[in-house]
């Protein structure tokens, strides 16, 4: 009888452990579904965000190619002998504007936030996301720079060193040209590193963007 007994119990205990292991087994699955779920989402959020970050680099890239050259065509008519017209001002005008660039981080910023990162395994595809958001930052640097130059040394210059009156005499309004000059040729070559800075990252949400889909697929 006892024996019986002990059998009937160890045949109860295995029955147990058989279904903890069950239950435990298809909890771990349903998690690991979640998981993939949830990391696919991350990833499908990340490459909408990567894709509007590029097509807006792609604008600014065509706007400071533009204010490139509008700087060429400006330094060599400064200080000079030729007659100046409203296109001189204009295009003065023109390059104080200057293009702002915000990237559409958060859903990064909600996988760092979180802990989620860890979801994604593929120790390639996460070196390349957090490499990308870290150009982004350096970028910004050369974005504050060309900012910089514009508001305290050409802003300056255009509130304290021309007389707009003689806008009405067909004259340009500008009162030390050779200054003006140097600071034009500053802004091109902040111009240059801004462009650079921008056509690396635009060539970075590619990668990035091509990482993305390969681990969709």
């Amino acid at each position: 009888m006892a024996k019986t007994t002990w059998k009937y119990t160890l045949r109860e205990i295995i029955i147990v452990i058989i279904g903890i292991s069950i239950a435990f087994s298809m909890n771990k699955c349903a998690e690991n579904v979640k998981d993939s779920k949830l990391k696919n989402q991350y990833l499908t959020n990340l490459k909408s965000d990567i894709e509007a970050d590029k097509i807006q680099l792609e604008k600014n890239i065509k706007a400071i190619d533009k204010k490139i050259a509008i700087c060429e065509d400006i330094i060599p008519v400064l200080n000079s002998e030729k007659n100046q017209d409203m296109r001189l001002l204009n295009n003065i005008f023109e390059i104080v504007k200057y293009e702002n660039f915000r990237p559409k981080s958060i859903t990064y910023k909600t996988l760092i936030n979180s802990g989620d990162l860890k979801l994604i395994e593929d120790f390639k595809l996460k070196t390349v996301i957090q490499q990308h958001y870290s150009d982004y930052e350096e970028m910004a640097d050369a974005y504050i720079r060309h900012t910089s130059l514009i508001k305290d040394y050409l802003g300056n210059y255009l509130v304290n060193h021309a007389d707009y009156d003689q806008i009405q005499y067909g004259k340009d309004p500008f009162l030390d040209e050779i200054k003006l000059k140097n600071i034009v040729r500053a802004l091109l070559t902040t111009f240059d590193e801004k462009k650079n800075a921008t056509k690396f990252n635009a060539e970075s949400c590619d990668i990035l963007i091509a990482e993305i889909d390969s681990a969709l697929k």
